[in-house]
């Protein structure tokens, strides 16, 4: 059994290059719940700070 699986449509699809796999799922279940479009947008902002910061 695979231990990560990526998510392909087109929302995981639209998403920056440099957010992690599982963000990307994090992100689409966050969606799939209907959590506001502004604070989805504020998770991606942190995810990729914080991942700039890991790879400094």
């Amino acid at each position: 059994m695979a231990i990560r699986t990526r998510l392909v449509d087109e929302d995981t699809d639209t998403l920056p290059e440099d957010i992690d796999d599982l963000d990307k799922v994090y992100f689409e279940k966050m969606k799939k719940e209907g959590v506001d479009e502004d604070l989805l947008a504020q998770f991606l902002d942190l995810t990729q700070s914080l991942n700039a910061d890991i790879e400094e």
